[in-house]
């Protein structure tokens, strides 16, 4: 027994053992430590993700959040893991979520919150839905164009032929609202506002439809003040029954969310007022 004791005690005393026992146990350490990072990471957890493409000024509702499993080591810390901090939030007007992204707190806001909110500053015709279109400094004509006037809108784009056509789509709108790329209302009299990014209007469903067609195709949209004329720099000239027909034939097979899923979103925007002085936009 003694000698077993001092056997061992010289084995245990011996540094090159010593060492070769602290480094297996450290690489014992480092492989369960390692091996459990890795599991960590790559453990699924159930995350709320947007069900279809959301868009601007959107309310979210339970309809727009789907579950998905999601590996841990891709979900970022400032993802929002909660239902109950996404309901009945709006998408803030500069941000888009896609299908299938996680939400993150930074695109959220209250109704109460959102930047130029134009569901509450705005009024228009009941049975009207609001457009809101990117526009810059150019195409609002050096920031010329205002609210409360009213404009027409050009279109040019190719034909099946690749024939340059150009010609008025539509006329008598009446624009209701020009935001900053923060959503601030560039004729608010606030401070900081910065040139326009947006310009907010009212339209027909029919009309809003084929805005939202033209959209899609990526078209070209020119505004200009009512009844002025446009150089059409020697394009075709067509007339805007042309141009919607081309837009219907380009978007046959666009799927049916694409297009008319915006009007269900726009249409919970609709706010029934009376503007006595507005003029009814038209096709020519």
């Amino acid at each position: 027994m003694n000698n077993l004791m001092i056997g061992l005690k010289r084995f245990f005393t011996n540094k090159n053992v010593v060492t070769v026992i602290l480094v297996i146990v450290i690489l014992v350490v480092l492989y369960f430590g390692y091996s459990g990072s890795i599991k960590q990471q790559t453990n699924p957890v159930s995350m709320p993700t947007a069900a279809k493409k959301i868009n601007p000024k959107t309310k979210i509702t339970s309809e727009l959040i789907v579950y998905k499993q999601i590996a841990s080591s891709m979900i970022d810390e400032n993802a929002v893991r909660n239902t109950s901090l996404i309901l009945n939030k709006y998408t803030n007007v500069n941000v888009t979520i896609p299908k299938g992204s996680l939400f993150y707190q930074e695109w959220l806001v209250d109704a109460e919150n959102l930047p130029g909110n134009w569901i509450e500053e705005l009024d228009y015709e009941a049975g009207e839905l609001g457009y809101y279109m990117d526009v810059n400094v150019e195409s609002t004509l050096g920031n010329n164009v205002l609210p409360n006037t009213y404009i027409d809108i050009y279109m040019k784009a190719n034909d099946e032929n690749g024939t340059v056509m150009f010609g008025k789509l539509m006329k008598n709108i009446k624009v209701l609202v020009l935001h900053d790329s923060n959503g601030n209302n560039v004729f608010g009299g606030t401070d900081n506002v910065e040139l326009p990014s947006k310009i907010g209007f009212a339209v027909s469903q029919d009309m809003y439809i084929l805005l939202k067609k033209a959209e899609y195709l990526n078209v070209h949209l020119i505004l200009a003040p009512r009844g002025s004329t446009v150089p059409n720099e020697d394009y075709v000239v067509v007339t805007s029954a042309t141009l919607r027909d081309y837009i219907d034939a380009q978007t046959i097979t666009v799927e049916e969310d694409i297009i008319t899923g915006e009007v269900e979103n726009s249409t919970s925007e609709t706010i029934q007022g009376t503007t006595p002085d507005s003029t009814q936009q038209v096709v020519e």
